[in-house]
């Protein structure tokens, strides 16, 4: 490549040696643009050591200033820095754009490295930080996204979808982090028919043929989860941004696709994975319809899924093992995901809206996908599948619905439920969580006898962690009307007894999440569901150790609480939006504490006024995104966004030492502390989908 300045016709009689290099060895190996100081821009943005050959030309003004360590913060500008201004088109060699592409770098990875990936990935990074990777190819694609002229309030019938699409092989490569870290809790997509869909797009937009409405859907709503879930680590502010925009990209795609007078496979699953895996808080309001629990049933209905297979359905039927099976996972995912709904708190609470009295559809087969074809043949439940999770969940989600039925007249008529029936579903429940297969089974000799399998597909692992702590967070919630009665009278000690039990689960299963192998990727501390699950298990062995101070195991039942409560304070630095959920739950933990006992001190970094509120009505902080133009700044590198103004300080563990403290003149008697769980669940979801709650 000749120099600025070189003759525009050289002599070609003599080939002179090759001049020294000009730009430092970084910017030379990825073909950078490199200003030529030292450092250069490229690799003081990127934290890394910039070195020239000794005789190459190099401006020093900014020698005196060493280069900031890798994976430290970026520094943060002035107070009255003007920002970052948008990325232009041209990403590579925007100043602003690296800066920016690398703050996204540090925020996902950065500090969090040891808490955010696997150890797997995670040498993997320090081996090579070159090509491409989750991190990078994230904070491009959300760079391309936003630096489009782009407005909430646009009409979704009308804006140009094309120039939104991200590069094919960053689609591609969210795609793959989608089926790795996302897809195993819903599998509702068959990869490769899915990423065939994906290639169709793309081959469609580079002949100029109209593109498959449906299918671009779901490219936004599988890139919309990918980052979101990547966003969420650290940044509540981007996260917000990546589900306001991909939501938006997706409803609008299923507007020009006319997807509710003609719905389609594709558009419903596109639908799901908005609805499972990206906020709703955020949602355009022009296309949020499309993403409710009311709507989704509404649509699959109108394909007919609820009765796929009816003798008259059966007739003439012409579709593929592949497509009547994605069918069956469809269904069974939504009404799952209602069944479990109602045994939540919340204004779906006791009721639910698919009746299996009115539906005739059979269960998908225990198939993995790349088995599946016309003569594929449903595996029995102790074969391990890609499906093996769904089923068990499915069962899962039935035992809720039992519950609902069996239970929903005394809670809304406000009667008191026989504790017979409690008893008899507390057995119903062990009995169902006891015909788990021993691949999804927690029990030592189970985890010895499938350590290869769970090493070889550790999503299975994962999962089976999953269902377990569901199964004991349905205990727990069962169990909560008589846990604190049951400490004082013989009659429901049961019920003391069995929450006790089912809430160290809860732990113990989080433990196993973060201590063995192998481990979850990304931490299990970003799931907002776990954290919810062990919140409420910690705050069960609160009121067991405020209740009974005077106990002789009293000191080990408090360090037990503050070991659950370190797991929280563990989380908090791992997910802003689960910080952000821990936070606005401790709101409504004080607020039962001040109305029913002694005042916890001033500065105990709680939301203050919280005890002047209902703690029913107390929502988790919401960041309002600003619309964001084309001449709105991006990203604000010093984080100052994301922290709302009344900042912990101190520490969760103190806090905790202080209620455990002020527990002894808790009023227990009022309402049987019952309403605070109700409280902590209805009040207090982070503004994201991400909790997974039908299986939490």
């Amino acid at each position: 490549m000749k120099r600025k300045g070189a003759p525009e016709n050289p002599v070609p009689a003599r080939r002179h040696p090759r001049q020294d290099p000009v730009s430092c060895e970084f910017c030379r190996k990825k073909k950078l643009k490199c200003d030529r100081q030292q450092p250069c821009s490229s690799c003081r943005t990127r934290c890394l050591q910039c070195s020239f050959p000794s005789n190459s030309p190099v401006h020093t003004q900014n020698a005196a200033k060493p280069a900031r360590p890798a994976w430290s913060q970026p520094e943060s500008p002035q107070q009255d820095s003007p920002g970052l201004a948008p990325p232009g088109p041209g990403l590579v060699g925007s100043k602003e754009s690296l800066v920016t592409a690398d703050w996204l770098e540090q925020i996902h990875m950065g500090d969090r490295v040891p808490a955010a990936v696997s150890p797997q990935l995670r040498a993997e990074l320090h081996e090579k930080r070159l090509g491409y990777d989750e991190v990078s190819g994230a904070a491009r694609v959300l760079l391309s996204i936003t630096s489009q002229s782009w407005t909430p309030n646009q009409n979704p019938a009308t804006v140009d979808l094309i120039q939104f699409l991200p590069a094919e092989s960053d689609s591609l490569a969210l795609f793959s982090y989608f089926c790795r870290y996302i897809s195993y809790l819903y599998h509702i997509i068959i990869p490769h028919v899915l990423e065939g869909q994906i290639n169709e797009v793309y081959r469609c937009v580079e002949r100029r043929k109209p593109v498959n409405r449906s299918y671009l859907a779901l490219v936004f709503a599988i890139t919309g989860s990918s980052l979101f879930l990547q966003c969420s680590i650290q940044s509540s502010r981007h996260a917000a941004m990546c589900s306001q925009r991909f939501s938006f990209l997706t409803g609008a795609a299923l507007t020009q696709a006319d997807y509710s007078s003609y719905p389609t496979v594709e558009g419903l699953q596109a639908t799901m994975i908005i609805f499972h895996n990206i906020s709703h808080i955020h949602c355009c309001t022009a296309v949020s319809g499309f993403f409710t629990i009311g709507s989704i049933i509404d649509q699959a209905k109108s394909m007919l899924l609820h009765r796929l297979d009816t003798p008259q359905s059966r007739e003439g039927r012409k579709e593929s093992t592949i497509m009547l099976e994605t069918k069956r996972r469809l269904w069974w995912d939504i009404a799952s995901f209602d069944w479990c709904l109602s045994f939540l708190s919340g204004p779906q609470e006791w009721t639910y809206l698919v009746n299996p009295a009115f539906m005739y559809t059979d269960k998908p087969g225990n198939i993995d996908d790349m088995e599946m074809t016309n003569s594929a043949i449903s595996q029995p439940s102790t074969t391990p599948t890609a499906m093996s999770f769904f089923l068990e969940r499915l069962k899962l989600a039935e035992t809720c619905r039992s519950i609902v039925d069996t239970i929903s007249a005394e809670q809304l008529t406000g009667k008191e439920v026989e504790y017979s029936k409690i008893l008899d579903l507390d057995r119903k429940i062990q009995e169902t969580q006891a015909q788990s297969p021993d691949f999804l089974r927690l029990d030592p000799s189970s985890r010895r006898r499938y350590a290869a399998l769970h090493k070889e597909r550790p999503t299975i692992a994962w999962q089976g962690c999953i269902l377990q702590q569901a199964w004991y967070s349905r205990l727990c919630r069962l169990h909560r009307p008589f846990f604190i009665r049951g400490a004082r009278d013989p009659t429901y000690s049961y019920s003391y007894m069995a929450g006790l039990s089912a809430a160290r689960k809860v732990l113990e299963i989080k433990r196993l999440m973060d201590e063995e192998e192998p481990r979850f990727s990304p931490s299990s501390s970003v799931i907002w569901s776990i954290m919810h699950h062990v919140f409420m298990a910690a705050v069960m062995l609160l009121l067991d150790v405020c209740y009974n101070g005077d106990d002789i195991l009293a000191d080990k039942r408090k360090e037990e609480v503050l070991d659950a409560c370190r797991m929280l304070s563990k989380a908090q630095q791992s997910s802003a939006l689960v910080k952000e959920g821990i936070d606005a739950m401790m709101g409504v933990l004080r607020g039962n504490y001040i109305r029913n006992g002694k005042p916890l001190s001033t500065n105990s970094g709680l939301v203050s006024g919280v005890d002047a509120l209902d703690s029913q009505t107390l929502a988790p902080p919401v960041v309002v995104e600003e619309p964001m133009h084309a001449s709105s700044s991006f990203i604000d590198p010093s984080g100052a966004s994301d922290r709302t103004p009344l900042q912990e300080d101190r520490d969760l563990e103190d806090i905790w030492s202080e209620l455990i403290d002020n527990g002894g003149n808790m009023d227990f008697d009022a309402d049987d502390w019952t309403g605070l769980f109700s409280n902590l669940t209805r009040g207090t979801m982070p503004p994201t989908q991400t909790d997974i709650r039908h299986i939490a």
